[in-house]
């Protein structure tokens, strides 16, 4: 393949969103963050060439189903990975049928996390290719 895989990541935690940076960056991922659902789709607004979303559900300005909603507007192929602390089955029903392509509840392990994202990017991490393993 050519060039990184992109990812953006909205989550506003901070120490979580810095491990999800630190983690999918040492993978090789070309990683973005975003703070809140609002950062988020602005960035998608202005830069088209994400190949995943990695949004919390929960967050100010705009929770992550209203971010997925939008999403499926402004760019309806691109995959998208909801992750929550609150695992309700109400909740996972409807992100599920608005379009995510898998919903991650925390605390996940991070071999978990990297299997889902090469599941929704349809490629291994970029580390990881081509080294044999």
């Amino acid at each position: 393949m050519s060039g990184n895989v992109k990812l953006l990541i909205a989550e506003d935690d901070r120490e979580m969103r810095s491990l999800l940076r630190k983690v999918l960056t040492r993978e090789g991922y070309d990683v973005t963050t975003a703070a809140h659902g609002q950062e988020a789709v602005d960035i998608l607004r202005e830069a088209a060439d994400f190949d995943l979303l990695l949004s919390d559900i929960r967050m100010p300005e705009k929770d992550g189903i209203q971010v997925l909603k939008e999403v499926r507007t402004l760019r309806p192929s691109l995959q998208v990975v909801m992750i929550t602390a609150f695992g309700e089955l109400d909740q996972y029903l409807e992100v599920m049928r608005e379009g995510a392509f898998e919903y991650l509840t925390k605390p996940f392990k991070i071999p978990d996390l990297l299997s889902v994202v090469e599941r929704a990017t349809g490629q291994p991490a970029p580390a990881s290719q081509g080294d044999g393993a």
